[in-house]
């Protein structure tokens, strides 16, 4: 069943400019997701990851929430902190 908001959206992410931002947004979501979902593989609080890298607990919440507020010595620090490596690559379009 679609909604009238599903409708919206569909007509909304014909404007280019707000596909661009959509897509954007979502990129950076994914990277806040990521995070998130390797801590909890690793069966580590947010409490538990805040401590190995230095922070608090909210505001390892918010870098899960908000990735593009946080440094890449931070990116990097958690990504340590869940066993794992941060490797950023540019990728050809296409």
């Amino acid at each position: 069943m679609t909604t009238a908001w599903d409708s919206y959206v569909k007509k909304e992410l014909r404007k280019p400019a707000v596909k661009k931002a959509y897509e954007e947004e979502t990129q950076v979501l994914k990277i806040g997701l990521a995070l998130a979902n390797q801590r909890r593989q690793k069966g580590l609080t947010q409490a538990e990851v805040a401590e190995k890298i230095g922070t608090s607990a909210p505001q390892l919440s918010r870098t899960e929430r908000k990735p593009e507020n946080a440094n890449m010595r931070t990116l990097i620090r958690y990504a340590a902190a869940v066993g794992m490596d941060l490797d950023i690559r540019l990728v050809a379009r296409g």
